[in-house]
This record gives C-alpha cells, structure tokens and sequence, in this order.
C-alpha cells in the first residue's frame, strides 16, 4: 500500500508532466489565422465580439481574394471598420496574418 506522501508526490509529478506537454499546445490554441479560421472560429474569439456577417464576410473575402498578406487588408472585408481592426489587433507573423490574445498592440490608435 502506497503512503498518502508518496500518491501526492506521483499525482504531483503527473500534473506537472501534463503542464508541460500541454502548455505549448493551449498557447497556440488561442492564436487564430484569419487565413485559415472557420466562421465558428472566428466568431469563438474571447475578447471581441465578432458578428457572424463579419466573419462570414472574413471567409468569404478570402475563399475569393486569396490569403491576407497585411493586417491592414483586412479592412477590404467588408463590414470591417476601423475599430474592429483595433480591437481584433491582427498580427503579422511568419506570413500570415493572425490573432493572438498576447500580442501587444500592433495598429495605431485611430484618429478619427
């Protein structure tokens, strides 16, 4: 029979052994391609509410002028303003265009 310190030690160590194999996977999880998300991903994001005409204006935008090249193109979708660019704070990263809750602000701040 194993003691009451040794079981926490073991569950201890497999915790910790999950925290590591996963922490890089929640990480990326949280880091949305505007080229690559569906609508429901899109409209999943935590910190802006994306309605789901916008992000199905994203999809559509791209399934017919191909990936985003610049954050800043995803002001051609229509129903993209200013503000949800701002708030949505795209990041430009290895070619892609993406979300990352993390990011610090990459826009100006508008002057309108």
């Amino acid at each position: 029979m194993k003691t009451p310190m040794r079981m926490l030690m073991t569950l201890g160590a497999a915790m910790l052994f999950a925290m590591i194999v996963a922490g890089p996977t929640m990480a990326e999880d949280k880091i949305i391609s505007f080229n690559k998300a569906t609508v429901e991903q899109l409209m999943a994001i935590e910190s802006v509410e994306i309605p789901k005409e916008l992000a199905e204006n994203i999809v559509s935008y791209r399934e017919k002028n191909g990936p985003f090249k610049r954050a800043t193109d995803l002001l051609k979708v229509p129903g993209m303003t200013q503000d949800y660019l701002e708030e949505l704070n795209p990041q430009e990263v290895d070619g892609d265009v993406v979300y990352d809750p993390d990011a610090p602000p990459a826009l100006a701040p508008s002057k309108c």
